[in-house]
């Protein structure tokens, strides 16, 4: 539809998983509206998307990386040092 390169179609997923803040935003949805039911609930339901935000942006980047290197979006030529 886009007329990509297939290289880029392939990897379009791969670069788009470092991005956790809609799941941030919708556990504050989920914590405030569980408090009123199970304070206790909403903590652990907090902890958790918290805890697997935080994993999934440290290992998203790298898989990101490795898919922009792999669709060939990143020269890997050294750069001069300008002084």
């Amino acid at each position: 539809m886009t007329k990509a390169p297939p290289a880029v179609t392939k990897y379009l997923g791969f670069t788009l998983l470092p991005h956790s803040g809609v799941s941030l935003v919708f556990t504050g949805i989920a914590t405030t509206t569980l408090s009123a039911f199970d304070p206790s609930l909403a903590a652990i339901v907090s902890g958790t998307i918290v805890a697997a935000a935080i994993i999934n942006e440290i290992i998203a980047v790298i898989v990101a990386k490795y898919a922009f290197k792999r669709a060939g979006e990143i020269n890997e030529t050294p750069r001069e040092n300008p002084d």
